[in-house]
C-alpha cells in the first residue's frame, strides 16, 4: 500500500511539525521493513534516517510561493490539486490529511478520486455551543455552524472519503455517524509524544522563579480562547498571602489579534504574584521542561470544545489541571481524574480552586499514567494509518 501523508501548512510557531516528525520516527523504528511505502508531502523539512519505505517530498518552491499568495478556499483548492498531482506521480493509494478541515470543499467538488482519502477533523461542530456571547455574536455563531455542516455535507459526496478521524471524542464520532447515516467517522487518540530530550533545563533558574513559589502555567498559542484576562482576574481575587506564593507563566506566541488585549490586561493587573509572559514559540524540550516543573496547569479555554495536547502533556508529567467545565477536555479530566473543572468565565470560582490547590496540594495529586499509555505515539500512528 502506498500512503501519502500530507501537511502543507506547517508553521514553525506551533507544534504541527512535531506531529509529522514523530510519526516518521515511529515508522522508522517499527515499520522499517514494512511492505507499505510511506510518502510525506510537507512544506517544512522533516528529518528521516535511511529507510527504503519512507520518502519525504518537500513542496517545490514555486508551489510553496504560490500558496503563500492565496487565502481561504482558493488556497486549499490549489493545494488539493497539488496533492492530487503528487499522488499520481507516486502511485498513491491512500491520502492521509493531517488537517482534513481545510480541504472539505475541494474534496466535495471532486466527487471521486483515484485514491482513498482520510484525515483528522480538528474542529468538529457537534459539541459547539455559544458560551457567553452577545445576541449578535450568537447569531453569527449559528450561521458559522450551519456553514460547517454544509461544508462537511459537501465533502461527504466524495465516495473515496473513507475515514474522518476525531481526536479523543467517541461521543462526537457516534453522533456524527448517526447524523450522517455513515460509518466514516472514527476515533483517534490525541497523541502524547516522547521527545528525545536528554536533559531538561531548569525552568526556575531560566525564568528567575524562587524555589518556594508555586508555578501556574498557561501554555500554547495565546489568543482570546486562552482566557488569560479572566485568569488574571481570578489571581487578583486571591488573598494577598496566597498571591505572594504564586508565579504565573504565560508561555507561547501571542496572536496578533490578541496582542493589544493582553497588553492592557497586564498593564491593569494588580497582584502580589509573579507574572512572566513569554511571547515566543518554545521548542519541544523546553515545553517538556515547563510541564515537568510546573505545579498546576491552567486550561480554561473559552468557546473551545475539541481535544488539546495540553491535557496529555499534563497527564504525562502527573500535573493537575483546572479545565473548562464543557467540551471533550472536561469529559476526559473527569474520566481520568486529571484535575478539576471551572466555568472559564467565572473568576470567583477559578480563584476558589486556586486557593484550594495552594492550601491542599496533596489532595490534587493525579496519576496520569492511564491516559498517557492510551494516547502514546503507537496508539496515534497505528490508529491514523490503520496498519
Amino acid at each position: 500500500m502506498n500512503f501519502l501523508i500530507v501537511d502543507l501548512n506547517i508553521t514553525l510557531n506551533g507544534h504541527k511539525h512535531g506531529f509529522v516528525q514523530e510519526m516518521v520516527n515511529y515508522l522508522v523504528l517499527h515499520h522499517a521493513e514494512s511492505e507499505h511505502q510511506f510518502h510525506f508531502l510537507v512544506n517544512e523539512q522533516v528529518e528521516v534516517a535511511k529507510s527504503n519505505c519512507i520518502h519525504i517530498h518537500l513542496a517545490e518552491y514555486s508551489y510553496s510561493e504560490k500558496f503563500k499568495t492565496l487565502k481561504g478556499l482558493k488556497k486549499y483548492s490549489e493545494q488539493w490539486k497539488y496533492i492530487k498531482l503528487k499522488s499520481v506521480q507516486n502511485d498513491i493509494e491512500k491520502v492521509v490529511l493531517m488537517e482534513f478541515d481545510l480541504y472539505q470543499a475541494a474534496i466535495g467538488q471532486d466527487k471521486a478520486t483515484d485514491f482513498d482519502i482520510s484525515g483528522i477533523w480538528f474542529r468538529p461542530y457537534f459539541r459547539q455551543t455559544s458560551v457567553g456571547l452577545s445576541f449578535i455574536n450568537k447569531l453569527l455563531f449559528s450561521f458559522k455552524k450551519l456553514q460547517k455542516k454544509i461544508l462537511l455535507k459537501t465533502a461527504l459526496r466524495n465516495k473515496q472519503l473513507k475515514r474522518i478521524m476525531i481526536l479523543n471524542d467517541q461521543l462526537t464520532v457516534d453522533a456524527m455517524n448517526e447524523a450522517t447515516e455513515s460509518k466514516r467517522f472514527d476515533y483517534l487518540a490525541d497523541p502524547v509524544f516522547d521527545y528525545p530530550c536528554y536533559k531538561l533545563e531548569n525552568i526556575r533558574e531560566k525564568y528567575e522563579i524562587e524555589e518556594d513559589k508555586i508555578i501556574f502555567l498557561i501554555f500554547g498559542y495565546i489568543d482570546d480562547r486562552k482566557n488569560v484576562t479572566n485568569i488574571l482576574k481570578a489571581i487578583e481575587l486571591l488573598p494577598k498571602n496566597i498571591q505572594k506564593q504564586i508565579s504565573l507563566l504565560v508561555i507561547g506566541k501571542t496572536a496578533e489579534s490578541y496582542t493589544e488585549t493582553l497588553k492592557k490586561a497586564i498593564i491593569h493587573y494588580t497582584s502580589e504574584s509573579q507574572l512572566i509572559v513569554r511571547d515566543d514559540f518554545v521548542d519541544n524540550c523546553e515545553m517538556e521542561a515547563l510541564f515537568a516543573q510546573t505545579d498546576l496547569v491552567l486550561r480554561m479555554n473559552v468557546n473551545y470544545f475539541a481535544s488539546s495536547g495540553i491535557i496529555g502533556l499534563s497527564a504525562k508529567h502527573n500535573k493537575p489541571s483546572i479545565v473548562s467545565d464543557y467540551g471533550i477536555l472536561a469529559d476526559l479530566t473527569e474520566q481520568y481524574e486529571l484535575g478539576k473543572l471551572a466555568d472559564p468565565l467565572n473568576p470567583t470560582r477559578i480563584s476558589e480552586l486556586m486557593v484550594d490547590f495552594v492550601k491542599n496540594r496533596s489532595n490534587w495529586k493525579i496519576d496520569g499514567s492511564a491516559y498517557y499509555k492510551e494516547h502514546n505515539t503507537e496508539a496515534y500512528v497505528e490508529g491514523l494509518l490503520k496498519l
